[in-house]
């Protein structure tokens, strides 16, 4: 039986440039990936090339000749230290701080029109010139004064200069200005009167106020008085109409009361004198026949036979 003797030294020369062989090839072959975090966008380069469309958070495979340019999306601040000439040449050191945003769908032509140093190269450049030539507009007391004038004018004019391409300036912050002492007096003078002329301006409208309230309340007892009088007129009126109405009514009840027994009256003595005269009658008869009958002529008495029997029987 043969034996085989394995030399250690051959293996390791062999093996260790082909693992290095592999391992250099697993770099060229074997993609890898990058992250876009939350906040953030990427284009795509394949070789050298572009690709449309950005890509959104996330894990991406890259390898060779492929990569990721990442673009932050979320709102930006940028602060610098700068002296700014104001409209009587005083120079004024003050702090400035922008803040700002890249539009999601302009990041393509950002990169492709400034490249990714466009902070510098445009925004930033852009704001102390136009920080510089806003604050020429204005003099140095009215930087205090007026700092929120300032602000808007120089935030309108980054917008205007460099929101076409894609840039959008949120805010600016002009802070810790300082001018010279003259100036400082100045303004502490001016503030001081504005602030005396503002308490004058309280102090008249609240009088103006507690006038128009006092004339308020005043109409307002007026019409309340005119309003009380107008009922009270009116209650008498409708009082009197009621007096005189109720009298009329009285007056109206009381004739035809008065009517009523006049007619009763009337009526009553019609009857009586009826009775009175027919009984009166019947009386005079009976007397007259009485007496012809006492009388010793001799007599024919015709009657209408409805004298009572009792006067024949006399006449007899």
């Amino acid at each position: 039986m043969k034996k085989y003797h394995i030399c250690f030294t051959d293996i390791k020369s062999v093996f260790l440039p082909v693992t290095l062989v592999l391992f250099l090839t697993s770099l060229f072959t074997i993609p890898s990936c990058t992250t876009i975090h939350p906040g953030e966008l990427g284009l795509k380069v394949v070789r050298g090339k572009l690709q449309q469309g950005n890509y959104s958070e996330g894990r991406h495979a890259v390898g060779f000749g492929r990569h990721y340019i990442h673009f932050n999306t979320r709102i930006q601040e940028l602060s610098l230290k700068m002296t700014l000439p104001t409209r009587e040449g005083v120079e004024a050191k003050t702090d400035l701080t922008l803040f700002y945003h890249i539009k999601p769908e302009a990041i393509r032509d950002i990169y492709l029109t400034l490249g990714l140093n466009f902070e510098k190269s445009i925004i930033l450049n852009n704001f102390t010139a136009i920080a510089r030539e806003t604050c020429l507009n204005y003099n140095a007391i009215d930087l205090i004064t007026q700092r929120d004038s300032l602000e808007i004018a120089i935030y309108k004019d980054m917008n205007k200069d460099l929101g076409h391409y894609g840039f959008v300036f949120d805010q600016v912050l002009v802070r810790n200005i300082d001018v010279p002492d003259d100036i400082d007096r100045a303004i502490e003078k001016k503030v001081l009167a504005e602030q005396q002329a503002k308490q004058q301006d309280v102090e008249i409208q609240r009088q103006k106020k507690e006038t128009s309230a006092s004339i308020e309340k005043q109409r307002k007892e007026m019409e309340f008085s005119f309003e009380k009088q107008k009922r009270e007129i009116e209650t008498n009126i409708e009082r009197e109409r009621l007096e005189q109405s109720f009298a009329l009514e009285k007056e109206k009840n009381d004739a035809e009361r008065s009517l009523i027994e006049a007619q009763a009256k009337k009526k009553s003595q019609e009857l009586t004198n009826a009775s009175i005269s027919e009984m009166m009658l019947k009386l005079k008869t009976i007397e007259a026949m009485k007496a012809l009958g006492e009388s010793p002529s001799s007599k024919l008495i015709i009657t209408d036979g409805k004298t009572p029997l009792t006067l024949k029987l006399l006449g007899q």
